[in-house]
């Protein structure tokens, strides 16, 4: 059982205010020792973290309406330094510099009103303000608008514009534009697909440190959209996520190493590692998979007992495989569990509800027989067998089609007979194929030319849904 999806993201919100200070030359540091408190001698009190001297120079320009020293203020204390954090007097002297244009400060009191952090939240007035700084080429400022017109927070959905606005902030190096544009190419959303840009746009992003966007450059290297098809190179953009603490990252990293890169063998401990990280963090298919290597004793020493006990905590908080191999230990009596089809049927039913085609399939079985203390019902048995034969599951296709053929439990149909009969005698399993082709082979002898084309062409349909 070596087929595990890798996981991918959508695009979020992630943006800061940033202060103006920046290293002085020894010029202007000897400007500063002659004219004493000017605005270089905040900047250079604040590069050296000597917050507080900042603090008192930057309040002094700032009452004399020095319009950087408002800003500057505004951000000492909204992140309290060299002064206590003050929402309120923060989003007051980012207003003062907002009414001179300066495009910071538009952009960091737009941000006030978006969150209601020192205003009340005004997600219309935030808009605005972040349209003035964007006009002004705040590179923020058009990233968040671009976001806003790509959720449809605040303004009327539309991607063309959040495209227009997200180049413009990623051609001024604003990694998480950059990530969200390159999402926009990726699934066609307001610009044409087109997988060779967005692995651009993502793999810049990544090149700047942004998280999701490393993982996103492995996920394509991983399956070779937009590039060539690259596992040491997945590898390595997996392992920059993974480093930080992204699960998704953590669990797809595992999956590589449990895998083996092309023309290397697995390295399960490796592997286990990185399933162990994520699992921990709470990620819920790392949890499943540490349970199905314990249960088989692949990379581990076989411990049944601590497997049941992944696959438990993975399964009570909503996972659907997990809660299928709960319902296999109970329904064959695994892990020293006494065989128990009522807690078996509990599991199967909530899995297969959450769309599990094995935990389907187990369910036409169980209403089939009548197992798990539940009545026989051919006809709710035939609906979880459709449900689990429209995901592609073969065994199911056969079952169904032969209820058709047999009329047992259902009106007999030799059409949906001879349509998921066709579909199960593509199956790599030689009995279920075999089994199929031989009821197949004697509905062709009884259906006109016409059923049978008519038959063939539903067979084609249910294909669809599932190969496509």
């Amino acid at each position: 059982m070596k087929r595990y999806l890798l996981v991918t993201l959508a695009m979020s919100l992630n943006f800061a205010t940033a202060s103006f200070a920046e290293v002085p030359t020894e010029q202007q540091i000897a400007q500063i020792k002659i004219e004493g408190q000017t605005l270089l001698a905040a900047e250079f009190a604040f590069k050296e973290k000597d917050y507080k001297e900042a603090f008192e120079i930057y309040e002094v320009l700032a009452n004399q309406g020095q319009v950087i020293a408002e800003y500057q203020l505004g951000y000492l204390y909204e992140n309290g330094f060299g002064v206590d954090k003050n929402p309120k007097l923060a989003s007051t002297w980012f207003a003062k510099a907002a009414q001179e244009g300066l495009p910071e400060a538009l952009y960091a009191l737009a941000t006030c009103y978006y969150y209601g952090v020192g205003v009340q939240q005004d997600i219309a007035q935030s808009v605005t303000l972040y349209h003035q700084a964007a006009i002004k080429n705040n590179p923020l400022a058009q990233y968040m608008l671009g976001y806003l017109f790509s959720s449809g927070y605040g303004v009327s959905k539309n991607a063309l514009t959040a495209s227009n606005l997200y180049i413009k902030a990623a051609m001024l190096d604003v990694p998480q534009a950059q990530y969200n544009l390159g999402l926009q190419y990726y699934t066609g959303d307001g610009v044409s697909k087109d997988l060779g840009k967005a692995f651009i746009w993502i793999n810049t992003a990544a090149q700047e440190g942004l998280m999701k966007a490393q993982f996103m450059v492995g996920l394509l290297y991983s399956t070779g959209q937009g590039v060539s098809v690259d596992k040491a190179k997945a590898q390595y953009w997996y392992a920059k996520a993974a480093e930080l603490g992204m699960v998704e990252a953590q669990y797809n990293l595992g999956v590589l190493y449990y895998l083996g890169q092309q023309g290397s063998s697995s390295d399960l401990t490796t592997a286990i590692s990185w399933f162990n990280k994520a699992a921990n963090q709470g990620y819920l298919r790392a949890q499943y998979i540490l349970g199905y290597l314990y249960f088989n004793g692949i990379g581990v020493q076989k411990d049944q007992t601590l497997a049941v006990t992944c696959y438990d905590k993975a399964a009570k908080l909503g996972f659907p495989d997990a809660q299928f191999a709960l319902g296999f230990v109970y329904h064959n009596g695994l892990a020293g569990m006494p065989k128990d089809d009522q807690r078996a049927l509990a599991w199967f039913t909530v899995a297969a509800q959450q769309g599990s085609a094995n935990a389907q399939f187990m369910l036409g079985i169980f209403y089939q027989q009548g197992a798990g203390g539940i009545n026989i019902d051919p006809k709710l048995a035939a609906y979880w067998y459709e449900k689990a034969a429209i995901q592609g599951m073969d065994n199911a296709q056969l079952m169904l089609g032969s209820m058709y053929f047999s009329g047992r439990g259902l009106a007999k149909d030799t059409r949906q007979a001879f349509a998921w009969l066709s579909l199960a005698a593509m199956s790599n399993n030689p009995q279920i194929r075999d089994s199929a082709l031989r009821l197949r082979d004697w509905l062709q002898r009884v259906m006109s030319p016409s059923e049978i084309k008519q038959a063939s062409m539903l067979s084609q349909s249910y294909l669809s849904k599932y190969a496509s």
